[in-house]
């Protein structure tokens, strides 16, 4: 399953991001890194930084360098770097930065931020967190036009065991530095800042498998409705559309359960009626992405 938000505010570009290719330009500095953030921090404490590589170290040969950082944005004639598709790297650059630009890069703060500078392409971005320090995430601009959301749990049938149980105001961060799908909660810390910056949470199901058909088992609120942050026990909540067990409806309530030690469960009640029994409830905690 995984869990979304929908992001809004205000925030300047950090980096922009191309994957399957790798800039042919020399690097003034190359190192090896065990995540994508590692290489964002280098390249942020380097003042003429303005690009980088980075590839996986799962994808290079032990020992080699797998982060390469970069003065140029562009070639000394002025044109776009050249590039070699690569799919082991994804090149990072900051937009708008001329070589001669002294570099004191600024950050977005959203995911929402990153789409209104530019960005249009899934994928993994930087962003500043609640303490100003860049942090890695997964933003999703693709699946649903007009909205832009941000991964803050997943976790696959196969790690159901390894996910907390936890209500959603509860910490209980799992590789809370390096989105994926198997296996991932960003921290309370991390769910507050950006509950503040957010319009809309939804939850989807085997979002990498249906792509663009995404509303099977699916559930998407505004804040302001129904607060995932909260806690309720058996009360009718307001979605702007839900899909359960084959029944939907939009913007109408359905049954909603969640407490300390206790994740997110739904039953089709309230407005979201059927013949389905108390034993056919949905948690979030078995269901979903968001």
């Amino acid at each position: 399953m995984s869990v979304n938000a929908e992001a809004y505010g205000d925030g300047e570009m950090f980096y922009q991001i191309k994957q399957g290719i790798r800039s042919q330009r020399e690097a003034f500095k190359s190192l090896r890194v065990k995540t994508s953030l590692d290489c964002v921090l280098f390249c942020f404490r380097e003042e003429t930084c303005n690009s980088f590589n980075y590839a996986a170290p799962t994808s290079v040969s032990d020992g080699e360098e797998n982060c390469e950082l970069h003065i140029e944005t562009k070639n000394d004639d002025g044109n776009s770097l050249e590039f070699l598709k690569d799919d082991r790297y994804t090149f990072y650059h900051i937009p708008g930065i001329s070589d001669e630009q002294a570099v004191t890069p600024s950050l977005n703060k959203s995911c929402l931020d990153h789409f209104n500078h530019g960005s249009k392409t899934s994928g993994e971005y930087t962003i500043l967190d609640w303490q100003q320090k860049p942090r890695t995430v997964y933003c999703d601009m693709e699946s649903e036009p007009g909205s832009v959301w941000t991964l803050i749990m997943s976790f696959t049938i196969a790690n159901n065991a390894l996910a907390p149980h936890k209500a959603m105001y509860e910490n209980a961060p799992a590789n809370e530095y390096t989105p994926n799908w198997s296996n991932y909660r960003m921290s309370l810390n991390q769910l507050t800042d950006l509950r503040n910056k957010t319009s809309h949470w939804r939850a989807t199901c085997s979002f990498q498998e249906y792509g663009d058909d995404i509303h099977t088992d699916y559930v998407r609120a505004v804040f302001t409705d129904f607060d995932l942050m909260g806690e309720f026990w058996g009360a009718c909540k307001k979605a702007s559309y839900i899909s359960v067990m084959g029944r939907n409806c939009s913007e109408c309530t359905s049954l909603w359960s969640q407490g300390k030690g206790y994740s997110p469960h739904t039953d089709v009640a309230c407005d979201l009626q059927t013949k389905a029994t108390q034993q056919q409830i949905i948690g979030l905690d078995r269901m979903c992405d968001m």
